[in-house]
């Protein structure tokens, strides 16, 4: 039962290949007028970072997956991906290293940390405006993913630190009209790859995705599911809301809000309930040089999701603030200072109990498409 879900290493790689083969043979009739497209482009996220607490511990927040290390160079992303496309069918592969590889798949096999994404896809209609996917695939829920140069800010909001940035399993997507687009999704979970030992049940997942003008844009992402054996089967629902807002000239502002319940243990009533959003303002002072500003807040005092240095349920807020200098066509220098506060003492200062956290981070960041 729920074959589709047990997906090994091997599979993983075969399955583009499998398909490939078939849906070229398939298509054999009318490949002359066909056109291929193969794409193939290369990401390398390097930083530097200071954590004014002085951390003892490698990672230094138990909360935050991008640019962890304190006070030492290190690679936050090195990623290799390539896009093949012909006909109706298409597939992606994306290889990593890093940081953020190595502490957001901490749960998974060694070798699995290595795939970014290996998915492949199958247009549904000519006009290509329906498409089924299957495999590791970037999630559907959030405005920022873990290329850092696609997001206004160098660090990632805490609401995205700790919502998935990949899932496993199927997606159905509809491109409607230019302006809507509707995906359903089948997965093994809350961002995992081989899944939860003893879970049976499959996760489900919805997006709608709405630009109401050529300015605004406006997303709701939904999860349901569990990351827990059958045995104590705790259910998750969790809802993703924002709003993306580019006036034309130099200014951009985003707004994002996660809402999330859990069971408190199986077939109970009671839920857990974590909240969190964030808002964005950035401002281009010239084709080069960029700031952005961020204010946040995150709420999850059961530990459903995020947990602090206590190991105790995280409830924070803090801002940003960043500065980026484009460095020709490939390359991008930017620097962000990161203050965070809790009502309670939710942090460690040089191994004693503190109210807050500042930390400086610089980044050269090399994108070739």
């Amino acid at each position: 039962m729920m074959v589709f879900f047990k997906i090994s290493f091997l599979r993983i790689l075969l399955l583009p290949l499998l398909c490939f083969f078939i849906l070229s043979s398939t298509f054999a009739q009318d490949n002359s007028e066909q056109k291929s497209s193969f794409n193939f482009s290369t990401f390398l996220d390097g930083y530097y970072g200071y954590d004014f607490n002085i951390p003892t511990e490698k990672k230094r927040l138990p909360f935050l997956f991008n640019h962890t290390r304190s006070n030492q160079f290190a690679i936050n992303l090195a990623l290799i991906t390539g896009n093949y496309e012909i006909g109706r069918f298409r597939s992606n592969l994306g290889i990593q290293q890093g940081t953020y590889a190595e502490d957001n798949y901490s749960e998974e096999p060694k070798i699995l940390r290595w795939i970014n994404q290996a998915n492949i896809g199958f247009a549904l209609n000519k006009s290509k405006t329906v498409w089924l996917d299957a495999g590791i695939m970037p999630s559907h829920i959030g405005f920022e993913n873990a290329i850092s140069t696609e997001n206004l800010t160098l660090s990632r909001s805490i609401i995205a630190e700790n919502s998935p940035y990949f899932l496993t399993g199927g997606k159905l997507g509809w491109q409607t009209n230019p302006r809507l687009y509707f995906s359903f999704w089948v997965t093994k979970g809350w961002q995992v790859i081989q899944g939860i030992e003893g879970n049976s049940q499959p996760s489900i997942g919805t997006q709608v995705d709405f630009k109401s003008s050529e300015e605004l844009t406006l997303n709701w992402s939904t999860f349901i599911g569990n990351n827990f054996n059958n045995e104590n089967r705790r259910m998750r629902y969790f809802s993703n809301h924002y709003a993306i807002w580019d006036p034309a000239g130099d200014w951009k502002f985003i707004a994002g809000i996660d809402l999330g319940w859990e069971q408190k243990m199986k077939n109970s009533r009671t839920l857990n309930f974590w909240s969190g959003g964030t808002i964005i303002v950035s401002y281009n002072i010239n084709p080069n040089l960029k700031t952005s500003f961020r204010g946040e807040f995150y709420s999850d005092p059961q530990g459903v999701i995020a947990l602090n240095q206590n190991m105790e349920g995280l409830q924070t807020s803090g801002f940003s603030l960043n500065f980026d200098r484009k460095i020709g066509e490939n390359l991008i220098f930017r620097i962000e200072s990161r203050y965070l506060t809790s009502p309670k003492e939710q942090f460690l200062k040089e191994s004693n109990p503190s109210s807050s956290n500042l930390f400086m981070l610089a980044s050269v960041a090399f994108q070739l498409d």
